[in-house]
């Protein structure tokens, strides 16, 4: 709508004022929360926590050496234990990282909208306070 239209039916202000709060005040705060559950749903599932959980103690990408059936060679047995120790301990730090790295991530997604959603409601009262003290650096 231009402002011509607004100039030639001044009737018409107070329609776009009733059009315009409702679309201010509920439903574009909505559609900034209904995008925030779909950003921290998609973290979710790009770093997968569940599955970081449930695999916290399983070895590095499945690397691990089967211990001797036949006889008893304690070296072989301390060298297979040695290796699936380190592959379980990698595996471990590795899905530490991919934890912290996953919970930060949602942490700054979670600040970023919920400033976002402040900022959008607190700015008509900033604008009016702004106006003002523009007006009051003119008296």
């Amino acid at each position: 709508m231009h402002a011509s239209v607004l100039i030639q039916h001044p009737a018409n202000v107070g329609a776009i004022a009733l059009r315009f709060l409702p679309w201010y005040l509920i439903e574009m705060p909505r559609r900034i929360i209904r995008s925030f559950v779909e950003y921290i749903l998609t973290l979710f599932e790009i770093f997968s926590f569940w599955f970081l959980i449930k695999t916290f103690f399983k070895p590095w990408k499945s690397i691990v050496d089967v211990y001797p059936t036949k006889g008893f060679n304690i070296g072989l047995i301390a060298q297979a234990f040695t290796l699936n120790c380190t592959s379980r301990i990698i595996g471990m730090i590795f899905r530490t990282i991919a934890f912290t790295i996953g919970i930060t991530a949602e942490i700054i997604v979670c600040a970023i909208f919920l400033g976002m959603l402040i900022v959008w409601l607190f700015f008509p009262i900033l604008l009016i306070l702004d106006i003002l003290y523009i007006v009051g650096a003119f008296t």
